[in-house]
């Protein structure tokens, strides 16, 4: 199972996110009739990313197993008792009805959002899935996933059209990573780009501004939200395959050719020029290709379409290049 699994039990309000109820171990908790769980075990002391194991019932029958947060465990306590014993009773005599979490239903009505019965969705679990809407009742839908799972999900934080999003998605509250938005901070709207999600909270990073940590992501809730409505910035240039990074280089193609190495070894570094290209290897694997230009007294490496240079070697008299650790030399061809 995924992580928002105890969004399948109910929904609750964003406002109960900052509250910390208790909770025991291996304690049967009723939710929202006849939907119940009990949490099995849990990581850690009291850190709210701890992983609890939880176990979820419908009707007294075990529904669903998973990992969640024990700050999800917490919010979803703040509106479960500890189940009677009237209530363990009524389960196990059959009396109580199971709620009907994925099956299918015969309405055709359009639902929140917009969406309706057999609407493509994406889903919110630990990252986004996608897959069929198979019931919805007010704003919980009832989705068939792509996996073959059934989810019980909530509008408009856990379930979006598949695609892109509209303007009245926007309204609701609901981004896609990389939107542009504006995003309220001290009372202004500054520019920003969403980043990340968890339930209604998103994470923005604001260029030019510190948050916790010395980061510059903010956290926030969508009400201090909204699409940024300022032209994009423009795409930086691109330098076309072999064009000069700026005057005075030139390719050096015909002047290097060969393997390069550092003269006292170190490691295995190597620099292999073949026809205006560098390919740089480390000790470790892996190679890195360049576009190289010589000017100055220089030999310079640009990543392809770059202006700016990533590495610089000295000429030195004697031929040699100079490089962090020391000279290189042709060593062969």
């Amino acid at each position: 199972m995924r992580r928002a699994l105890l969004s399948a039990l109910i929904a609750v309000p964003a406002v109960l996110h900052a509250q910390n109820a208790p909770f025991e171990l291996n304690t049967v908790y009723e939710c929202r009739p006849p939907l119940s769980l009990k949490i099995l075990s849990c990581a850690g002391s009291n850190n709210p990313n701890d992983v609890c194991d939880v176990q979820s019932y419908n009707a007294g029958k075990p529904f669903q197993r998973g990992p969640s947060t024990r700050a999800q465990v917490a919010l979803v306590m703040t509106i479960c008792h500890k189940q009677t014993e009237a209530e363990a009773k009524a389960e196990a005599s059959g009396a109580v009805a199971p709620a009907p979490i994925g099956q299918p239903s015969a309405a055709t009505g359009v639902g929140p959002g917009g969406l309706k019965v057999g609407d493509r969705v994406r889903v919110l679990i630990t990252g986004w899935s996608t897959g069929r809407v198979l019931r919805i009742q007010g704003n919980s839908f009832y989705v068939h996933l792509d996996n073959g799972l059934d989810v019980q999900k909530q509008w408009p934080f856990e379930v979006f059209r598949e695609g892109t999003l509209t303007a009245a998605d926007h309204a609701a509250g609901q981004y896609d990573t990389h939107d542009r938005v504006q995003v309220r901070v001290n009372g202004k709207w500054v520019e920003g780009e969403i980043v990340g999600q968890q339930y209604n909270n998103y994470s923005i990073k604001v260029p030019g501004y510190t948050f916790d940590f010395g980061s510059d992501i903010a956290t926030t809730t969508p009400e201090n939200i909204r699409m940024s409505t300022t032209p994009p910035p423009p795409s930086p240039a691109r330098r076309a395959a072999g064009q000069a990074p700026k005057a005075g280089l030139v390719s050096c193609a015909g002047k290097y050719e060969g393997r390069w190495e550092y003269t006292a070894g170190f490691g295995g570094e190597r620099v292999v020029f073949r026809s205006g290209k560098a390919t740089v290897g480390g000790p470790l694997g892996g190679t890195d290709e360049y576009e190289c230009f010589t000017g100055g007294g220089q030999v310079l490496l640009y990543k392809a379409g770059s202006f700016k240079a990533e590495g610089t070697f000295e000429i030195n008299n004697d031929g040699t290049l100079q490089g962090e650790f020391g000279a290189f030399k042709k060593m062969g061809n």
